[in-house]
């Protein structure tokens, strides 16, 4: 059994997947912008009344590992790697880009006015420019638009990587976009002037 969590974007999934059959056994999503980890412990609870699958009968947890919000990508990842260490299973890590469509052209918002794209079987890249060919994905311009989804990992079973839950961590296209203080904390017992 795989459990598969999706949780860069504004829509949190959680998926079981059979392995040997490929098949979805349980999704859920739900719209949850910035609260993807209390989201996916909803899903988790649904799961388990819905099917009886708790995470202690999974073999391989999936995260997805972005391109998208850097706290909710961290969030997906924490729980794979917590869970693979609590049950000593491994993980894998999955983009958003084939939690989209693995097999087109795909397109996420990115900073501002900018954009990540991705062909399929290529390497993503940055631009504010999107026009051409048929893309999927979300963000401005996109209609209709398409999520990433945790049960599409069904899709790529073949191409997932299992590693050491310890080894396992996130990948980001491009620096997180956070603030540093403008002043240094003081030491401990210190004031701060």
């Amino acid at each position: 059994m795989i459990l598969a969590f999706s949780t860069s974007c504004a829509w949190t999934s959680v998926a079981a997947i059979d392995e040997s059959s490929r098949s979805v056994v349980w999704s859920g999503r739900l719209l949850a912008p910035q609260s993807s980890s209390g989201a996916c412990m909803k899903l988790l609870q649904h799961l388990g009344v819905e099917t009886g699958i708790e995470p202690s009968h999974v073999d391989l947890f999936v995260a997805d590992m972005g391109p998208g919000s850097f706290t909710g990508v961290r969030v997906g990842v924490t729980l794979a790697k917590t869970f693979g260490f609590l049950y000593s299973k491994e993980v894998a890590g999955v983009t958003s880009f084939d939690l989209i469509d693995a097999s087109r052209t795909v397109v996420l918002p990115s900073r501002k006015g900018e954009f990540f794209v991705r062909r399929a079987g290529d390497v993503p890249y940055r631009t504010s420019e999107i026009e051409g060919e048929e893309l999927v994905g979300f963000g401005p311009g996109m209609e209709p638009e398409v999520y990433p989804d945790a049960s599409r990992v069904s899709l790529i079973i073949p191409n997932l990587v299992a590693v050491n839950a310890a080894s396992f961590v996130p990948e980001y296209l491009i620096d997180p976009s956070i603030s540093v203080p403008k002043k240094p904390f003081a030491p401990l017992g210190g004031k701060l002037g």
